[in-house]
C-alpha cells in the first residue's frame, strides 16, 4: 500500500492557490482553464444551486425517493444476511449437526465470495452499465435464496450462501456509482448518501427480526423464502425506476457487445484476486479444525500459496494495460490509511462482535431466538439515530476526528464484551456494547464511504467503492475465521473429547471463556484501527462543491501529459494541478459528468 502524498492536500486557502497560479507556465492561464477554475470555486453560486436541485433524470420527488429506496436495498442485502446469521447460526448448527469451523462457513462463505468478486463486478459495472448490474444482482440473490431454502446438506447450503454473496458483491458499488454519477456534490447528495448508507443498519434490523420471528415460530427456511420474494419484486422495480448512469446504461448492447466489453476486463487479475482471497480465508478457517492447527502442512501450503498469489496480483496490476485495481487509486489522499482502518475495524465488528455476540446471547445467556431479537433491537435504534445525526455534521466536522471517535467506541464495545461476567444482567454491559459497536461502525462507514468517492475521478468511482467493499467483506470473513481458530483452541484445551463431539454438554463458563477469547481479538483489531484513525488524512465531507467534470478532465489530462513529458519543463503545471485537485478532493465527491 502506498500512502497518499501530503502535497495533494497542502493547499487549503484560495490565496495560496492563487499564488501558485501566478507562478505557473503561461499555457495554464488559458481562458478555458481559468474560467473552469473560477466556476469550480467553493463560493460559486451556480454550483451550489445546481447541487441542491433535483437531478433531471427524476420526473418527480416521488420518483427520486423511490429510486433511492430501491438502490438502498443493495446495502440492505449484505447486512440483512449478516443479521439473519446472528440469530440463525445456532439453529443451523443443530439442524445440520455441525459446529466450529464448519458452522462458521455459513457466515464466512457469503462474506468471502462477496469480498473476492467485488472488484470484478466493479469493472463490469463500469463497462456494461451499473443499472444492468443492479438488476442482475437482485435477480441472482432471489434465485439462490430460493435454492438455498430447499437444501438439506450444509455444504450445499454454504455454496448457496456463497452465490448470494456474489449478488452482494455486484450491487453496492454499482448502486453507489449510480448515485455518485447522478448527484452533484453538496448537501442534497450528502442526504441521499445518508439514506443509502442507512440501508446497512436497516438491513441488520430486518435480518435480526425476520431471523428471530421465523426461527422461533416457523423454521430457518422461511427466511430465505421471504428474501427470494422481496428481491424478485425489487428486480422488477429496478428495471422501471432506477436511472442509468449516463455512460453505459443508456447505450443498447447486444450479447456480443456485452461479451466483448467483459473480455476487456482484467480477467487474469480477477482470477488471481479471487483465488488469493479464498485461499487465505480457507487457510485461516481450516486452522481451527486441523490436527496441528496452523502448523498443519496443508494449511501452511494454502496460506503461503494464497499470499504469493496476492503479491503476484499486485505486481500484475502494475503491468497490465487495463488493471482491475489501478494502483494509482492507493495514492489518493488518505485512501490507503482509511482502507487499513476498515480492515481492522470490520474484522472486529462483523467478524467477531456480530458473529460471537449472537452466539453469546443464546449459548451463554440462554436467550431464545425471539428474545435475542429483542436484545439486539436497541442496536437498530442507535444505528438509525447515528445515521440521522451524522448527515447533519459531516460537512462541518473533521473526518479524522469522527474516525478517532468511531475507533474508540469500537474499542470500548469490545472491552465490554470481553469483560462481561457470566450471569451479569443484559443491561449492565451487553446493552451498551451492542449499541456502541453499531454507532462506531456507522460513523466509520459514512466517513470512509464519502471519502473514498471524493478522492478519485468519476470513472473510477465504482472501482474505488469496490475496493472499499472488498476490504470490508473480506475483513469480516477473515475475522470470523481467525476468531473461530481462537475459540477452537480454547475449547480444545478446556473440554473433553465427548464434549467436543456434543455427546456431553459443554459448561456455560467454558463456552463463555472461549467466546471471550474472540472478544479479546476484537479488542486488538479495534486498537489497531484507532492507530490508523489518528494518522488518517481525512477532512470534512461535502462542505463545498467539487470542481465540475470539465475542470477535472483538464487537470487530470494535464497531469497525465506531464508524466509522459517528465523533465521537459512542465513542473509548474504539475504543481498547479495537484494544488487545485487537493483543494477540492479534501471536502467532497469527485466531479459528476453529464451525458
Amino acid at each position: 500500500m502506498v500512502l497518499s502524498s501530503s502535497s495533494l492536500v497542502a493547499a487549503e486557502s484560495s490565496e495560496f492557490v492563487n499564488e501558485k497560479v501566478d507562478r505557473a507556465p503561461a499555457h495554464v492561464h488559458s481562458s478555458e482553464s481559468q474560467s473552469i477554475y473560477a466556476e469550480s470555486q467553493p463560493g460559486s453560486s451556480s454550483h451550489t444551486i445546481e447541487a441542491e436541485e433535483r437531478p433531471e433524470v427524476f420526473t418527480s420527488n416521488f420518483h427520486e425517493a423511490a429510486a433511492v429506496l430501491v438502490l438502498t436495498f443493495s446495502t440492505v442485502m449484505n447486512t440483512a444476511s449478516t443479521g439473519v446469521m446472528q440469530i440463525a447460526v445456532p439453529a443451523l448448527g443443530r439442524y445440520f449437526g455441525i459446529s466450529g469451523g464448519d458452522l462458521s462457513w455459513s457466515v464466512s462463505s457469503f462474506q468471502l465470495m462477496s469480498g473476492a468478486t467485488i472488484l470484478l463486478f466493479s469493472g463490469i459495472a463500469d463497462r456494461i452499465g451499473r443499472k444492468r448490474l443492479v438488476v442482475f444482482a437482485y435477480f441472482w440473490f432471489a434465485l439462490w435464496c430460493l435454492i438455498g431454502s430447499f437444501t438439506t446438506n450444509h455444504i450445499i447450503f454454504d455454496v448457496c450462501r456463497g452465490m448470494q454473496g456474489i449478488a452482494s458483491a455486484a450491487c453496492p458499488s454499482a448502486g453507489v456509482g449510480i448515485l455518485g454519477s447522478t448527484y452533484k456534490n453538496g448537501r442534497r447528495k450528502n442526504r441521499v448518501m445518508a439514506v443509502f448508507n442507512a440501508g446497512a443498519p436497516i438491513g441488520a434490523f430486518l435480518g435480526v427480526v425476520t431471523g428471530g420471528v421465523t426461527i422461533q415460530y416457523i423454521n430457518w427456511r422461511s427466511i430465505f423464502y421471504l428474501y427470494a420474494i422481496v428481491y424478485a419484486l425489487l428486480t422488477l422495480l429496478a428495471i422501471f425506476i432506477v436511472p442509468g448512469d449516463n455512460i453505459n446504461d443508456n447505450v443498447k448492447l447486444n450479447p456480443k457487445q456485452v461479451y466483448k466489453r467483459i473480455m476487456e476486463i482484467d480477467l487474469v487479475g480477477a482470477l488471481m484476486s479471487i483465488t488469493g482471497c479464498i485461499g487465505f480465508v480457507l487457510a485461516a478457517s481450516q486452522a481451527s479444525s486441523a490436527s496441528k492447527g496452523w502448523a498443519t502442512p496443508y494449511v501452511l501450503i494454502v496460506l503461503i500459496l494464497s499470499i504469493a498469489i496476492l503479491c503476484l496480483f499486485v505486481w500484475w496490476e502494475s503491468r497490465v494495460q487495463n488493471p482491475l485495481m489501478p494502483l494509482k487509486i492507493w495514492r489518493a489522499p488518505g485512501f490507503a490509511i482509511v482502507m487499513l482502518l476498515i480492515l481492522f475495524a470490520w474484522m472486529g465488528f462483523t467478524g467477531v462482535l456480530n458473529f460471537y455476540g449472537g452466539l453469546y446471547l443464546q449459548d451463554v445467556m440462554g436467550a431464545s431466538a425471539i428474545k435475542s431479537t429483542l436484545y439486539l433491537f436497541p442496536q437498530t435504534l442507535a444505528s438509525i439515530a447515528t445515521v440521522s445525526i451524522v448527515a447533519a455534521f459531516l460537512h462541518v466536522a473533521s473526518g479524522r476526528l469522527i474516525l478517532v471517535i468511531s475507533s474508540t467506541l469500537m474499542l470500548v464495545a469490545s472491552l465490554l464484551w470481553a469483560l462481561v461476567p457470566v450471569g451479569a444482567p443484559y443491561y449492565a454491559m451487553v446493552l451498551p456494547a451492542i449499541c456502541l459497536e453499531v454507532v462506531s461502525a456507522d460513523l466509520a462507514y459514512n466517513v470512509v464511504n464519502l471519502h473514498t468517492l471524493s478522492t478519485v475521478s468519476k470513472r473510477e468511482q465504482s472501482t474505488a467503492a469496490g475496493i472499499f467493499y472488498t476490504i470490508s467483506h473480506v475483513a469480516g470473513s477473515l475475522g470470523v475465521s481467525l476468531s473461530t481458530s481462537i475459540v477452537s483452541s480454547i475449547l480444545n484445551r478446556e473440554v473433553t473429547a465427548e464434549q467436543l463431539k456434543g455427546v456431553v454438554a459443554i459448561p456455560v463458563a467454558i463456552t463463555a471463556k472461549a467466546y471471550k477469547g474472540a472478544f479479546w481479538f476484537s479488542v486488538a483489531t479495534s486498537a489497531a484501527s484507532l492507530v490508523c484513525a489518528v494518522f488518517a488524512k481525512v477532512g470534512k465531507q461535502g462542505a463545498r462543491p467539487m470542481m465540475d467534470d470539465e475542470a477535472n478532465a483538464v487537470l487530470f489530462e494535464d497531469e497525465e501529459e506531464e508524466e509522459e513529458e517528465e523533465g521537459d519543463g512542465a513542473e509548474g503545471v504539475d504543481e498547479l494541478s495537484r494544488l487545485l485537485i487537493g483543494a477540492s478532493v479534501e471536502t467532497g465527491y469527485s466531479a459528476i459528468e453529464k451525458s
